[in-house]
């Protein structure tokens, strides 16, 4: 009462414009305020208890300054305005990093139904927790469960249970109950590209009873320098979406079951870009009969993608807008999906277009029009030739037949490869000393490395002449 007393009357004393003027200092000893101070408060037995208020409380604020500080009981944290959001500062928050779930009292309060974790937290939840009509705003905060088939969040919100917008997603052991047919699990986005997505092991999508109308389902997937997706078990009407600018896409050992009618387990939207795409080892067991898809393509653009041993039970369709043929794509061990193998195939029969020589030593180009019947990662736009359009280098077969009529006695003709307008000398093979007007057909194999964009044509030399042939017949087949 004292010390209230003196200070009252030093007010009195002084006047305002002074102590506007000076630095103050409260303390027991009469010490003098620090000179770069306007208020210096010192103690050894006492602390400062600056204003505290829930979350609801603090965003009730009408227009507050920026570096306005409250502590926040909602979430046990020093909160200051930093112009445009509210945001928990690094220091004076709790010790533990672990936030024990086991109610909804056990999160942030929600407000305006979002209920927004502590970004760096680790939220550990125990039992169901319902947070309807809520959803999560993960926030930074990662979230799991300890029982992949007990613990987690339930909530009857309209679109996405657990949000999260431009940080990076940690989800582990944690099931997401869908309690209404507009509900789905998952809304995760980071338009930058710079974090990542982990929804690792044990994570469980599943509607809140097997009599409820197909819901939306998983949800979706944007942007991320990396999502990984891996042991997690998605038992919903439609699967994961997936769109933006993305580095990768892993996902392996998922389940997807009870994929309803005219849905996919997993659709690459025509919004995706990415780098790299992993599917390996996934199950997609669907109920019989059902016209669903398991992994779809609608217009999405991916640079190199491989599947492997994934199995398909029951799916109706299991791949569509893309293939092993596809430029990027391997595909090996999938069950009811051709494994991926170059091979590209034209040929010509009864050509009269005739080659010409410009010497005896020097290859040319068969001339006539070829017909291309197959082309799996190899294309054809110009006669006799085939281009590789594979995006990993790769080792190929080549088999290559002609058929004619020398033209004249004495007729000596070799083949030989032509790699991207250059004579591959060896191996080749030759006929030759042949009658006038002699049939006669050559066979070449060999072995040819290629890249992308690669072409192979056949050619052909006349050691003896160079009189012009025509070859009537011709095939190329190349095959990995």
């Amino acid at each position: 009462m004292k010390k209230i007393y003196l200070l009252c009357l030093l007010i009195m004393q002084t006047g305002a414009g002074y102590l506007m003027a000076q630095n103050v200092g409260i303390n027991a000893t009469g010490a003098l305020p620090d000179t770069k101070a306007m208020l210096d408060i010192s103690s050894t037995s006492s602390g400062l208890l600056i204003p505290r208020m829930t979350t609801v409380q603090r965003d009730a604020i009408a227009g507050p300054t920026v570096g306005l500080q409250v502590y926040n009981l909602t979430t046990n944290t020093v909160d200051v305005f930093r112009g445009v959001n509210w945001e928990a500062t690094g220091f004076m928050s709790p010790t533990s990093s672990v936030v024990n779930v086991n109610s909804l009292a056990d999160l942030p309060a929600p407000s305006n139904g979002v209920i927004t974790l502590v970004e760096g937290k680790m939220y550990s939840f125990s039992g169901i927790v319902n947070i309807s009509p809520n959803y999560i705003d993960l926030n930074g905060a990662a979230a799991r469960g300890n029982n992949p088939v007990g613990d987690g969040v339930a909530s009857n919100v309209s679109g996405a249970v657990l949000r999260s917008t431009g940080k990076h997603v940690y989800l582990e052991k944690l099931l997401v109950i869908l309690a209404s047919s507009t509900t789905k699990a998952y809304d995760f986005a980071d338009n930058v590209g710079d974090k990542s997505c982990n929804i690792i092991t044990g994570n469980n999508v599943k509607p809140a009873s097997p009599a409820q109308p197909a819901g939306p389902g998983v949800g979706t997937v944007s942007g991320f320098r990396a999502v990984i997706i891996l042991q997690n078990y998605f038992d919903v009407s439609d699967g994961l979406k997936v769109t933006g600018t993305m580095g990768r896409l892993i996902l392996g050992f998922n389940l997807f079951g009870s994929i309803t009618a005219g849905n996919s387990a997993v659709e690459m939207l025509s919004g995706l870009t990415v780098n790299d795409v992993d599917l390996s080892n996934n199950h997609f067991i669907f109920t019989p009969n059902v016209a669903a898809t398991g992994i779809k393509i609608s217009g999405a653009t991916v640079d190199r993608g491989r599947m492997s041993t994934n199995m398909f039970r029951n799916v109706a369709t299991p791949i569509t807008g893309f293939s092993g043929d596809t430029p990027g794509w391997q595909m090996q061990n999938n069950t009811g999906v051709p494994n991926t193998r170059a091979q590209g195939f034209l040929y010509m029969n009864g050509n009269t277009t005739a080659t010409n020589f410009v010497d005896q030593t020097s290859y040319v180009k068969v001339a006539g029009n070829t017909t291309i019947v197959r082309q799996q990662k190899f294309t054809s736009i110009t006669t006799n030739r085939l281009t590789y359009a594979g995006k990993s280098s790769t080792s190929v077969r080549v088999t290559a037949i002609i058929g004619g009529k020398a033209p004249f006695a004495g007729a000596d003709y070799s083949i030989a490869i032509i790699k991207n307008g250059v004579t591959i000398p060896l191996p080749a093979a030759s006929i030759g000393s042949m009658l006038n007007n002699q049939g006669f057909q050559i066979v070449l194999e060999t072995d040819v490395d290629l890249a992308t964009g690669d072409f192979l044509e056949l050619g052909i030399r006349n050691t003896a002449s160079t009189a012009s042939v025509t070859i009537s017949d011709l095939q190329l087949r190349v095959s990995e």
